[in-house]
């Protein structure tokens, strides 16, 4: 099987080193799209990365970083792209990512995946962690003592993901509604219910800064302190709703993920400054959430057939020989080999 890669990168105000990172992911991939979701692009900047062959789209941050990826596939895809890399620009990307995360792909029985790297948390120092998922039950994985093979998970971060246009096309758009947080988290779930096999390609570690995060110390636990805007606290405390909204019948265990909205109210009640406009962020993400409002500040109503479960996309075919079948083949095998799919 011989793939076509193509690489698409995120940009938002880009610092320098921004701009290096994408320069970089060009020497690494023959096809670039550099998707600019700033209010006011850069029009120096503009003219260095077309004087590099680099494809220019502006999306104006229509549709968040979620229309920043759909936007960037839809001209990979016209490009003749068939692999399809994401990533955001404060990832660093390995000299032999592409080589590998190709491999890794040829390796599996079927054309629909999708498959991320270990990813190195530059802020806090720590590998982000990886589980299984199932109805009832969360199993955390031992990420960073894998060196080789495909790990099966239940979610990978979209920066560094890397998925086939047969996957695009099967399981659809990235949630504009959704705007910005628990994109990727979204599109996971998406793929889990319709027997889309997600995997950690072990080989892989990507530096990436997930936000502005910082580990502290309360009494004897160590805690995280996120750090985000009003704005992103706003995204996120609705966005974590709508996920229990949407896949608490497939996986009840993911009204849990709400949790992450309680750690944010700790870090701005114990550590942070603009207390006040945070949790007011975060009281409007939380009433919007209840209320089944989604879209850009919470206007309009969570819609989309991408997340309708009465969609048959989301109807999982057990019959042998279906997608569903083999993927309870591929796991049998990766338990047998200590979870570890081997490549």
């Amino acid at each position: 099987m011989t793939f076509t890669p193509g690489a698409l990168l995120v940009l938002y105000n880009p610092s320098a080193t921004h701009v290096n990172n994408l320069l970089r992911l060009r020497h690494l991939c023959g096809n670039v799209v550099a998707v600019d979701n700033s209010p006011v692009p850069d029009l120096h900047q503009v003219a260095v990365f077309q004087s590099y062959g680099i494809d220019i789209v502006f999306n104006f941050n229509h549709g968040g970083v979620a229309g920043a990826y759909n936007r960037g596939i839809e001209r990979l895809i016209k490009k003749g792209c068939d692999l399809l890399f994401l990533f955001d620009q404060d990832s660093e990307v390995p000299d032999d990512y592409f080589v590998q995360m190709e491999w890794a792909c040829k390796s599996l029985d079927t054309g629909l995946f999708l498959i991320g790297p270990k990813i190195f948390d530059t802020n806090v120092k720590r590998y982000l962690p990886a589980h299984r998922a199932h109805k009832w039950s969360v199993k955390p994985l031992p990420i960073e003592s894998y060196s080789h093979g495909l790990v099966p998970c239940a979610s990978i971060i979209s920066s560094g993901t890397v998925m086939s246009v047969d996957t695009y096309h099967a399981l659809g758009p990235f949630a504009e509604d959704f705007f910005i947080d628990q994109v990727d988290t979204e599109y996971c779930l998406r793929a889990l219910c319709v027997g889309v096999p997600i995997y950690i390609n072990t080989a892989l570690t990507l530096k990436h800064e997930v936000g502005k995060r910082m580990v502290r110390k309360f009494l004897f636990w160590k805690l995280i302190q996120w750090n985000m805007n009003p704005v992103r606290q706003y995204y996120s405390a609705r966005n974590c709703i709508h996920l229990s909204r949407l896949y608490f019948l497939r996986f009840p265990l993911i009204i849990f993920v709400n949790i992450i909205t309680a750690c944010q109210i700790a870090s701005v009640l114990l550590y942070e400054k603009d207390k006040r406009k945070k949790l007011l962020a975060i009281s409007a993400g939380i009433v919007d959430g209840m209320c089944n409002r989604a879209g850009v500040s919470g206007s309009g109503m969570l819609r989309g057939p991408t997340m309708d479960f009465r969609n048959p996309i989301f109807k999982t075919n057990t019959e042998p020989g279906s997608l569903s079948s083999r993927l309870s083949e591929d796991k049998t095998r990766a338990e047998g080999n200590g979870g570890v799919v081997r490549i």
